[in-house]
């Protein structure tokens, strides 16, 4: 005999999971047009910056070329030698390197970096139909929440950042966790390693949670361990070889409110605890934190466990104080983005399984639980170690003993009478809420739920963009290339490839496929050899953008532009559209 499946039942469920699976297409497709548009635009109307595309496409061609993750360009950050082993340990260069292969372009990092974050949506939708297996459309809310998320969108439109993979990278890393590649998961973890020196923190971070979820103690145990040796190795080895001679830190001026160096810091916290809650407990703070929640509705408080591998950034982030690492749209946060969004799957997933437990459904809130979500195997009782029964009896007897201590005195028995109290009351509370709670779920079915979810979701994801679309904006071209930009690249035209160039903030990413180029006005280019810089062969400024990022140029700009003319030591070529290009005296007698 044939089964019959209601036709409207049937429909409805499958018409779900090929809308959903439509919607997660359009929304990729969207976002890699819209995105990658916007951001190959803001470079070609010369409004992406030295700080720090100017920087990666450098490091990138000259890894390429030999010259490891070495960069040129000055800022107030630079002390050390110049190269990127003296702010940051990314051996993931190597890599992007081989993007270069074909061609040399910034376009291909910014290209690169907008499919790497779209790819994210992936391992976000296939998580959230695991987790919520009957509620298909709530997958594509999840993709919308991180593909919108300012965060995302921030550390897409400004310039390139390798840390920036890591917000696809730890996705895909749950992803193979979830469906048991463990091999995969390793890779991935190496691969978000190298992306900074930090990440192998937030790499150790999740290999106690995949101890704690997915039950792999002797792999997590391993990663755990490789994760804290590469971070240590990095901070305390690499960083400081590089940077003899400079300061302890290059960023440590971000962090001096807790001490003047990082080991006074330890000793400050250690004896004045408040420290650290002065530093922290501020407004823009608390926004920052609500920024990266919002677009999630929240839900992500309800499994905070998913969280822990955000500390370490957020540690970097709410303790620094420059207000832009706290304000919500640089690459500062693409490791705290994926865990949010994974933290809020499965607070969804708590969500249904209490709501299929107040209306009885137990075959559907069997679909909900961890096990299942984490394709985990249900075991059984955890056996006792060994001498676990006599350590549990004398912890047992302790307590009997501080109790009986406790309860001898008869203040203490009306503290304890007056705790009792409150705690009835509570239990009380409690269970007339979920009285209530029950009533509103006899009435609303999971699907309606998942209507009020999608609507919940959806506001808060416009409300974050509401909120922050002053600082996105900043980061958008306000016009497509015309005749001034074709006037600029004729002016770069004339500058020949293996010159050594001082540039404009705005000018500078359009020369850094060489090996010496700095930012103007420095007028040397530093070297590996002490005492050897390079003198600087062609000048080319941007005067309608006279104010670089580097807030230590903006006041001696002018000036030295002024001076330099004047004393007849460069010597204007060509002018167009306020854009002046200047080269040395010596080499136009050259020429």
């Amino acid at each position: 005999m044939i089964k019959r499946v209601s036709f409207g039942s049937y429909f409805s469920l499958l018409a779900q999971k090929r809308i959903a699976w439509l919607l997660l297409a359009l929304m990729v497709v969207a976002y890699i047009i819209i995105l990658g548009y916007q951001s190959v635009l803001r470079y070609a109307v010369f409004k992406a910056t030295a700080f720090d595309l100017g920087n990666m496409d450098q490091a990138t061609w000259n890894t390429l070329h030999g010259h490891f993750v070495e960069f040129t360009n000055h800022s107030d950050n630079w002390y050390g030698a110049p190269i990127r082993l003296a702010q940051h340990v990314e051996p993931i260069f190597l890599l992007l390197a081989g993007l270069y292969a074909f061609g040399a372009d910034p376009r291909i990092l910014l290209i690169f970096q907008t499919v790497m974050l779209a790819a994210g949506a992936v391992p976000v939708f296939l998580l959230a139909r695991k987790s919520l297996p009957t509620l298909p459309l709530l997958a594509p809310i999840m993709v919308l929440g991180y593909l919108l998320a300012p965060a995302v969108l921030g550390e897409n439109l400004f310039d390139f950042h390798p840390v920036t993979l890591v917000t696809p990278l730890f996705l895909f890393a749950v992803l193979a966790l979830t469906y048991r590649k463990l091999v995969w998961f390793v890779i991935i973890c190496i691969l978000a390693a190298a992306c900074k020196e930090e990440m192998g923190a937030v790499v150790a971070l999740l290999a106690l949670v995949a101890i704690w979820k997915y039950r792999i103690p002797r792999l997590g145990a391993v990663i755990f361990v490789g994760g804290i040796v590469w971070t240590l190795l990095a901070f305390l080895v690499i960083k400081p070889h590089f940077n003899v001679g400079a300061q302890q830190d290059n960023y440590w001026y971000r962090y001096e409110a807790l001490g003047p160096s990082p080991v006074a810091a330890i000793f400050n916290i250690l004896g004045h605890p408040w420290i650290v809650f002065g530093v922290l407990i501020t407004l823009d703070r608390i926004y920052y934190l609500a920024s990266l929640l919002r677009s999630t509705g929240f839900i992500a408080l309800l499994a905070p466990e998913w969280l822990i591998p955000t500390l370490p950034s957020l540690a970097i982030n709410l303790l620094t104080s420059e207000s832009f690492q706290h304000n919500g749209v640089y690459h500062y946060h693409a490791a705290i983005i994926p865990f949010v969004i994974i933290a809020a799957i499965h607070g969804t997933r708590r969500i249904y399984y209490y709501w299929y437990g107040l209306r009885e459904e137990t075959a559907e809130q069997q679909l909900y639980r961890e096990e299942v979500a984490l394709g985990r195997k249900a075991y059984g009782p955890a056996k006792p170690l060994p001498g676990t029964a006599a350590l549990l009896g004398w912890l047992r007897k302790s307590a009997v003993r501080v109790w009986s201590w406790l309860t001898t005195g008869w203040r203490w028995l009306v503290a304890l009478l007056r705790l009792s109290t409150l705690l009835n009351g509570w239990q009380r509370r409690r269970k007339l809420m979920r009285l209530r709670v029950k009533d509103l779920a006899a009435y609303m079915p999971a699907s309606w739920l998942q209507g009020a979810l999608s609507v919940w979701i959806v506001c808060m994801i416009v409300l974050n963009i509401v909120v922050i679309w002053p600082l996105l904006n900043s980061f958008l071209a306000d016009h497509t290339p015309g005749p001034r930009e074709q006037h600029i690249q004729q002016l770069l035209n004339m500058i020949p490839p293996d010159a050594v160039v001082s540039a404009g903030g705005n000018i500078n990413p359009h020369l850094t496929e060489r090996r010496y180029v700095t930012v103007f006005p420095e007028l040397t280019v530093a070297t590996f050899t002490r005492g050897q810089d390079k003198l600087v062969d062609y000048v080319i400024v941007d005067l309608d953008n006279a104010s670089p990022e580097n807030k230590a140029f903006s006041n001696n700009f002018l000036d030295v532009l002024n001076q330099i003319q004047r004393t007849g030591e460069f010597r204007p070529i060509a002018q167009a559209d306020g854009v002046i290009l200047l080269v040395r005296e010596k080499n136009i007698a050259q020429r």
